[in-house]
């Protein structure tokens, strides 16, 4: 209730005992240096933002991917935010859980907080503090500090333009495995059927992004007439590319998109008239 509820919930509001441990002298409940503020009372389990808060540029040679976790560190070691109780920026306050920058590394700040570091960060020291003493960096707190998940960068780079993030690997790409196509004939080894029906045109396409042609395998379980019609993100038709009976079996159809803009693409497949599957292809520059 002390930390992680306003941390994860309400936000953090700028008043004793949620201020850094400088300036306290040993007492965690007592003011300390100006911190975070940005505590909205109704709660709602949602990111708290304070625009108030200035941003860290790229290339301050302060900025950390810890976040508020960095500028809790620098604010109780580093001068002159150590020196002085005074309301001011340090580097990183911009971060999560204040704001979530595409850099910040989210599930590490996350662990360190259920971990404790918070409540260190105010003064509340681990138990491997000997009351009294004049350091409060004690093995425990380092063990968290220096937590990794192993991860330690994005394994992409951002793109130049807003959203600025890259679009989502592939899910048939080689780190996902190989496309399978669904059957009603297909039951996996040392299993029974349960009485779920697989639905009687299933389609996938490959690859997904693409950059100038995908493919589209679909299986048909039945005699039905096969529509497939390719859409914009505004619902306007882009290409028909299928439209005649079938037998049961798998079919495969080939898109040459090479003069359509990049973006996203809806597929839709129609049996005997009635749509029963849509898919979204990405189309990369």
């Amino acid at each position: 209730s002390v930390d992680l509820w306003p941390i994860f919930h309400t936000g953090v509001p700028n008043f004793a005992p949620y201020q850094l441990a400088t300036g306290k002298g040993g007492n965690p409940l007592a003011a300390g240096k100006p911190f975070i503020n940005n505590f909205l009372p109704n709660g709602g389990d949602m990111l708290r933002l304070n625009m108030a808060t200035p941003v860290t540029q790229r290339n301050d040679p302060n900025f950390s991917s810890l976040g508020i976790v960095s500028a809790a560190v620098l604010g109780l070691t580093q001068a002159p935010y150590n020196t002085s109780t005074a309301l001011e920026f340090i580097p990183n306050m911009d971060g999560f859980p204040n704001g979530r920058r595409l850099e910040d590394d989210v599930t590490r700040i996350e662990l360190q907080a259920v971990s404790g570091i918070a409540l260190a960060a105010i003064g509340l020291w681990y138990d491997d503090y000997v009351a009294g003493s004049p350091n409060p960096v004690t093995q425990d707190l380092i063990d968290v500090l220096t937590y990794t998940t192993g991860v330690e960068k994005n394994d992409t780079t951002f793109r130049s333009t807003f959203p600025y993030v890259q679009m989502p690997w592939s899910g048939t790409g080689k780190c996902s495995g190989a496309a399978q196509m669904a059957s009603t004939q297909r039951i996996a080894p040392g299993t029974a059927a349960i009485g779920f029906a697989t639905s009687e045109v299933t389609m996938v396409p490959a690859p997904n992004p693409f950059s100038r042609i995908t493919s589209f395998k679909y299986n048909v379980s039945s005699d039905s007439k096969i529509k497939i019609n390719v859409y914009d993100l505004n619902g306007r038709l882009v290409k028909t590319l299928v439209d005649k009976n079938h037998v049961p079996g798998v079919y495969n159809v080939e898109w040459n998109a090479e003069k359509m803009p990049a973006g996203v693409y809806i597929t839709n497949v129609e049996m005997n008239g009635k749509v029963v599957q849509s898919v979204k292809t990405i189309k990369s520059e």
